[in-house]
């Protein structure tokens, strides 16, 4: 028996301490994308016409990641849709994809061996050699071409192959080294889902980085569940994200999901604002690094240079996934707002029911307070949910200033469950301009504490404020999220727009 555990010890070890990673720091970059999308987008083209098209993204990506080099990026990070755009049929898509081999079987560098598979992967072929050349990790979002059988496969498409929407990694060496399957699809007709979540990661000098697309990011799987299982401390994201304000802004959801669940996020959006799809960043749990929320049709690299959170050994494996789990044991914190509706009928009691009303942010029906006084202490319940807000406000701006709450199923475009807390200033003058998106604030606190009794660990933590009447991010360094809690101590320098605290119910979806 002690035979078999010692060498159970030996293989969790070979397991999982064989990758050595030697560097403290890395410089990432990530480029907001305007993708030139070709005309004809619903009919078939030739091959070589949808080559053509591609073509002229894979040069300005060729471009980009030159100037990546001189600036010493050593990983850089596209965009979802990137190389053709995102308005196709799946006839008219079927043209731009190509065979794309599983790394974790089959290793090939598509540079030094472009005729592998049949003379069909140019793009592959192009991408590999611009990593080569520029010795950097790359990640591209491509369609790939995967022939199946009805016969052998109950979910093969009736045209006889599958078309994914593929994230695909190149090391510094042109080596195709990870390869993921987009799960969660959105206005995608001309893609298929896997069958299965894939979680894929790869292992770099500087740390193990997980891979998703875009809507992955709002679902258990795979992206919470990637995380937690694989020991993720890093995550590339090319993203074709709609901005979507008051609690879904690009860079507002994405620096909070960072912060929440403690990593170091690299998110490449497209640079399409005319269709609302803007806004990219290189975040932390601290905080953003750099980011990128401009509405003009200008692509813009994206450098920073950020820790190695690897972990290093088990010890720290340990405490990583506890500092993960803090959130789940830290309800008996905040007893003024842990009950929920089966302990405590509080709900219907003056005190938590006046002066609310109902108001309505992304199609969700949120009971809302307005602020009244410069400082106080309020509750806002909703359904099983109790949010508080502790604050002490400056001189406001006329407009009202909501406090709103929110447990429920939300299920306009999109499946899933929310647990929100949230402090806005409204639109206008009165109740029912709360929750309408709006960029402009003259809102200043001189100091608050946000909380709630959500029902799970996944809670991630939105500061937005505003400058010169354009959103952006409040630094990390402004503001504290710990056990639920997210605190302001000395003011936050720029007007609020909103701040919360959105958590998530992934069983209740």
């Amino acid at each position: 028996m002690a035979n078999y555990v010692g060498w159970m010890i030996v293989f969790n070890c070979l397991m999982l301490c064989s990758v050595v990673y030697t560097q403290k720091q890395y410089r990432a970059g990530v480029y907001a994308h305007r993708v030139i999308q070709p005309n004809g987008t619903h009919s078939s083209v030739s091959r070589q016409k949808a080559l053509d098209n591609m073509m002229k993204n894979i040069d300005i990506y060729n471009n980009v990641a030159s100037e990546a080099k001189n600036q010493g990026v050593q990983i850089l990070v596209f965009p979802d849709d990137g190389l053709y755009g995102n308005d196709f049929t799946r006839q008219g898509i079927e043209p731009y994809l190509e065979y794309i081999p599983d790394p974790t079987t089959d290793t090939w560098n598509p540079c030094t061996n472009p005729q592998k598979y049949n003379n069909n992967s140019d793009i592959l072929w192009n991408l590999s050699c611009i990593a080569q050349a520029n010795n950097i990790y790359m990640v591209v979002n491509m369609g790939n071409f995967q022939t199946c059988s009805k016969s052998s496969d109950s979910n093969c498409p009736t045209d006889g192959h599958y078309q994914f929407n593929t994230n695909v990694v190149f090391d510094h060496n042109g080596t195709l080294i990870a390869r993921y399957h987009k799960t969660h699809l959105y206005n995608e007709d001309q893609f298929d889902a896997p069958a299965e979540p894939e979680h894929i990661y790869f292992d770099t000098p500087f740390g193990r980085f997980g891979l998703f697309t875009s809507l992955d990011m709002v679902y258990k799987t795979p992206a919470i569940s990637l995380i937690e299982e694989y020991n993720i401390t890093d995550v590339v994201y090319p993203a074709a994200w709609t901005d979507t304000p008051p609690l879904f802004s690009s860079i507002q959801f994405h620096s909070a999901f960072a912060m929440g669940m403690g990593i170091n996020l690299l998110a490449a959006n497209l640079q399409v604002p005319e269709d609302s799809i803007y806004g990219s960043g290189i975040y932390t749990a601290n905080g953003y690094k750099t980011f990128y929320n401009d509405k003009s049709n200008q692509p813009k690299l994206l450098v920073a240079d950020l820790n190695s959170n690897y972990i290093e050994d088990v010890h720290d494996r340990e405490e990583t996934e506890i500092h993960r789990k803090q959130n789940a044991t830290s309800h008996s914190k905040h007893d003024s707002v842990k009950k929920t509706s089966s302990e405590n009928d509080e709900h219907d009691t003056p005190s938590k029911t006046s002066g609310t009303f109902q108001g309505e942010i992304f199609n969700d029906t949120y009971t809302m307070k307005i602020l009244e006084n410069s400082g106080d202490v309020v509750t806002v319940c909703d359904n099983s949910l109790c949010c508080e807000f502790d604050y002490q406000m400056m001189e406001g701006s006329g407009k009202l200033v909501a406090f709103g709450a929110f447990d429920g199923l939300h299920t306009y475009l999109h499946r899933m469950y929310l647990q929100v807390c949230v402090v806005l200033e409204c639109a206008g003058s009165s109740p029912q301009t709360c929750g309408i998106p709006t960029e402009e604030s003259n809102l200043y606190f001189r100091e608050f504490r946000l909380m709630g009794n959500f029902s799970t660990k996944y809670v991630f933590p939105e500061v937005l404020v505003s400058d010169s009447g354009r959103k952006t991010l409040a630094s990390g360094a402004l503001y504290d999220f710990h056990d639920e809690v997210l605190e302001v101590i000395n003011g936050l320098r720029l007007p609020l727009i909103s701040a919360s605290l959105l958590s998530r119910d992934y069983a209740r979806d």
